[in-house]
């Protein structure tokens, strides 16, 4: 069972014990269950709780006590060569077979209280933004085309969790003993009480999280081990590159993704005589970009107004613009986009051709 496994190569990680391949299978089976992440932190702790204390159980028992338990897999063929290696890792073995059965205990009664699973959903559509009062009293702000998941009682739970789908600003309510997490398709933030935007559409190579105000702490979801900590002001932003190569069957298949992380202060933009944070001006309904190709602005205008954008000429994509919008429509904001480069554009309902 996959449980048993991971548990097992957690023990052998925490002792020192694992080999690169065994890493390598952990990492791939914490990213296919993401749940196990709690075992992971609950091991942890549990080592580093142990650590300095000279009354540790008796190894030899522990080890007797799981071949008892086990005895219908343990041969008689096999007696004198387990034996033999016991002698090499009765340490990690006897310390395996102990946290094996605390875990399992501990996790039974966590997973059934804590356990995921979202019985809400709040959707806004293309050309739509939201503002909602989570039950805990948290305030999100939801931007066109995403979606937020979360469990009705959150403000029951031991930690609160909810899973993002596009984008959305957070201020969060201060419950010093319910950690407030975010999930995504590719990073996790967890805080206090704190305000802060997470950009995480699916179609985007790049996910953000910027922070306004407290402190968050993230981690990349097939990185866990990783943790990042952001201060006020501070944007973290992950640019995944899925690389697919073709094999002589004429199918394509993924390769591992390069990945890259930074983190920048958020700065101002300054347009005419005024200043805007563009990570977070759609919460006021403004649509505010610096210097982005048109290539690049057509998901964000497509989300916006809820049009769908195709090009008749490769030229345009590249052209480059600066400018906020708040109340115009698609047509009035391409028109004004025309002041600054040539193309021309055909709008007929929700599509948009430029040309």
């Amino acid at each position: 069972m996959y449980k048993n496994r991971i548990i097992e190569l957690l023990a052998r990680k925490l002792a020192g014990e694992a080999t690169k391949s065994e890493l390598e299978e952990l990492n791939d089976l914490i990213t296919g269950y993401p749940d196990s992440v709690y075992y992971e932190e609950f091991l942890e702790q549990l080592w580093l709780s142990s650590e300095g204390q000279t009354d540790l159980p008796d190894v030899d028992q522990a080890y007797l006590l799981h071949r008892l338990k086990f005895r219908d897999e343990f041969g008689h063929k096999e007696e004198t060569q387990k034996i033999t290696g016991f002698k090499r890792y009765k340490n990690l073995i006897g310390i395996a077979a102990i946290l094996l059965v605390i875990v399992s205990a501990a996790l039974l009664y966590y997973n059934r209280s804590d356990k995921f699973s979202p019985d809400t959903q709040i959707v806004a559509g293309k050309g739509i933004r939201k503002k909602i009062k989570l039950p805990d009293g948290t305030i999100v702000w939801l931007n066109s085309d995403s979606k937020l998941s979360y469990e009705s009682n959150i403000n029951q739970k031991k930690k609160r969790i909810v899973y993002l789908v596009g984008e959305a600003f957070f201020d969060v309510a201060h419950h010093k003993s319910h950690p407030f997490i975010v999930r995504t398709d590719k990073i996790c933030v967890k805080v206090l009480g704190t305000a802060f935007n997470i950009k995480a559409y699916p179609i985007d190579k790049k996910s953000e999280a910027t922070l306004i105000r407290g402190s968050i702490e993230l981690s990349v979801n097939d990185r866990s081990e990783q943790k990042i900590l952001l201060s006020p002001s501070e944007k973290f932003a992950l640019v995944e590159d899925k690389k697919v190569i073709h094999v002589k069957s004429n199918a394509s298949t993924d390769v591992p993704k390069d990945i890259t992380l930074t983190i920048q202060h958020v700065v101002p933009v300054r347009i005419g005589n005024n200043e805007y944070i563009e990570e977070t001006s759609w919460r006021d309904s403004q649509l505010v970009f610096q210097n982005e190709s048109l290539e690049d602005l057509k998901p964000k205008l497509e989300r916006w107004f809820n049009v769908q954008i195709n090009f008749e000429t490769e030229q345009a994509k590249s052209y480059r613009f600066t400018g906020v919008f708040k109340n115009e429509t698609i047509e009035e904001t391409l028109k004004a986009m025309q002041l600054i480069k040539p193309f021309n554009f055909k709008l007929k309902e929700h599509d948009v051709i430029i040309y």
